[in-house]
This record gives structure tokens, C-alpha cells and sequence, in this order.
């Protein structure tokens, strides 16, 4: 083909056309690949109690988990079943019966952390929030929920032991404002 000014330049916009093209599949894939991983809205963390006990927690953006213990002590008293509790500013653990809401804050253990990723997400968060070693959400107020699960942590699972309700008892009058006792763990 001969080459002429005219030719010339129809091949150059050619090439300028071929890498437009290039550069429009190539954005246009990064753009779904960068969607797909953005939308994922389930995520897999193990969580642990105050007690110890560990879980796999399978987690929507939302909050709503489904929840399987892997290690630890298990309740033999029917409540069998797990559910997440954030009553106040602690995120809890509690034993449940199947099918049902937790009773109180007697049945449920803070869940502790070392970093935001073990904790459960909340709020369309990927992750919970870690303070001071414990799972939270600090836009809610320190409240009597939370003050019988830090009394109660470390006391076993359950309510029924005399030490449990001397420490449920003491975590219930924590006042107002709420202010955890001082032989409890502090939030």
C-alpha cells in the first residue's frame, strides 16, 4: 500500500482506536473485579468469650450472624443454641434456648479481642470495634447489661453458683450513670 499523508493517518487512528478498545476492556474488567470483592457481604472470624470458649462466627454486614462453638465449656441445661447480644456497649455471646432470644445478660459473656477483625461487624462495618480488649460499640452507653457480663466474666457458665449471684447482684447496681465495680473487669 502506498503510504500517503492520508494513509498515514488512518493507520494512527486505527492503533489509537485498538488501544481505546484495550484500555476500555481492561478498565471495564477491573471495575467488576473490584465490585465482586467490594459486595461481599459475608465474612468468616473465630470469636472468643470472657470464659474462654471459642466460635466460628459466619457474619452479615448487618450484624446477623450464625454462630458454632469450636472449643470450650458447653451448657447442659437445654440452652444449647448460641445468639449475639449488644444491649448495651458490650457485644456478648449468650446460651440460648433453640429458637429463642437470650433471657438476660446472666447468660451471656462478653467477647473479648486483640484487634477490630475478632470481633463481630456491626452497623454495615466489615468488622466490630476492639477497645481495651473487649468487643463494642461505642456510639451506645456503658449500661447494666454490660456491667453483669464484665462481673461475671471469668465466673463459668450460668447463674446459678453463689458466686455468680453475687456477682450478677453487683453488676445489676452498677448506678446511673452506669459505673462498672471494681472488682469486675473493667470495660
Amino acid at each position: 500500500m502506498l503510504e500517503t499523508p492520508h494513509n498515514r493517518a488512518f493507520s494512527q487512528s486505527c492503533k489509537a482506536a485498538s488501544r481505546l478498545v484495550a484500555f476500555t476492556a481492561l478498565a471495564a474488567l477491573a471495575a467488576v473485579v473490584v465490585t465482586s470483592a467490594g459486595c461481599k457481604s459475608t465474612s468468616e472470624r473465630r470469636l472468643q468469650d470472657s470464659e474462654g470458649r471459642q466460635f466460628l462466627a459466619k457474619c452479615e454486614r448487618t450484624g446477623e450472624c450464625m454462630l458454632s462453638q469450636l472449643a470450650g465449656a458447653q451448657r447442659h441445661d437445654g440452652k444449647t443454641a448460641l445468639a449475639l447480644s449488644s444491649a448495651g456497649r458490650l457485644v456478648g455471646i449468650c446460651d440460648v434456648l433453640p429458637g429463642h432470644a437470650p433471657d438476660g445478660p446472666a447468660d451471656c459473656r462478653a467477647l473479648v479481642c486483640q484487634a477490630d477483625a475478632d470481633c463481630p461487624p456491626a452497623h454495615g462495618m466489615k468488622n466490630g470495634q476492639c477497645m481495651n480488649a473487649l468487643c463494642t460499640d461505642p456510639a451506645q452507653a456503658l449500661g447494666p447489661p454490660d456491667s453483669i457480663m464484665l462481673c461475671l466474666a471469668g465466673s463459668g457458665l450460668g447463674n446459678e453458683q453463689a458466686r455468680q449471684v453475687e456477682r450478677y447482684a453487683l453488676g445489676l447496681n452498677c448506678g446511673n450513670p452506669c459505673k462498672v465495680p471494681a472488682p469486675c473487669r473493667q470495660p
